[in-house]
């Protein structure tokens, strides 16, 4: 996929998809890794593979340890910043990244203020907040949430999401869907809304609703592949 936000000079962000791997690469995850330097070497993979994309060899990377919750962190350097769902910076040439396999990848940024944020919101972190907490972490650092451009990823669809009771009864109704044998939940919409709860203006969010299910040539699923999925990356960076 191309890069986000082309015509913002001092923006970069991009949702890499299955594409990279056509010519041989993949990106590698920093959650999975038992040891702290397997963890670093799937970093440094995962900078590689972003570097040549954005043609920058200079760019650098913090990723964090996935755990499908609501903590967002203020990093300022690259490398791994712990356990946690989202990152949020203002230091230029420093990327943010998640990786998602059918969650969404959400990126935001304040061009004007120069914070962006990369967040990993799947049912378990939008349920319990991330995103209201990500617009926070923002605040704390500068940036206003009339002025974030956001971009949300796809992630699985309504129509494949489907879910048990003890899931399904923790979204309001409104996103729930109860015509079939088990219920079905719409993540994709309810973050949407969620966006905008929190001040982020529907006129500045770009919304990919391809489902990830259903897209197994070009998006990595991890309900339909299980344990052989890959992941995709969202990364976002401010240049000075």
């Amino acid at each position: 996929m191309p890069e986000i936000w082309t015509d913002r000079k001092e923006l970069h962000a991009a949702f890499i998809t299955r594409e990279i791997e056509e010519r041989g690469v993949c990106f590698q995850s920093v959650t999975d890794p038992e040891h702290t330097e397997d963890a670093l070497m799937a970093l440094e993979n995962n900078r590689s593979i972003i570097s040549g994309y954005f043609d920058r060899p200079d760019l650098t990377l913090c990723m964090a340890k996935q755990v499908h919750g609501k903590q967002v962190l203020y990093t300022d350097k690259p490398g791994l910043a712990g356990e946690a769902d989202g990152l949020v910076t203002d230091r230029p040439g420093l990327a943010v990244g998640v990786l998602v396999a059918d969650c969404a990848a959400l990126l935001l940024a304040d061009r004007v203020n120069k914070v962006v944020a990369a967040v990993h919101a799947g049912w378990r972190g939008a349920i319990a907040g991330i995103i209201p907490e990500a617009v926070r972490q923002m605040e704390k650092i500068g940036a206003e949430p009339d002025l974030i451009q956001a971009y949300m990823s796809p992630c699985i669809s309504q129509e494949a999401f489907e879910v048990g009771e003890e899931v399904a009864s923790r979204f309001p109704e409104r996103f729930v869907d109860r015509t079939g044998r088990k219920p079905h939940v719409d993540l994709q919409e309810y973050i949407y809304e969620e966006m905008l709860k929190n001040g982020i203006s529907d006129s500045s969010v770009i919304r990919d609703t391809a489902c990830t299910f259903r897209n197994e040539k070009s998006l990595h699923s991890h309900r339909r592949d299980g344990f052989r999925s890959g992941r995709m990356l969202g990364v976002v960076f401010v240049t000075e």
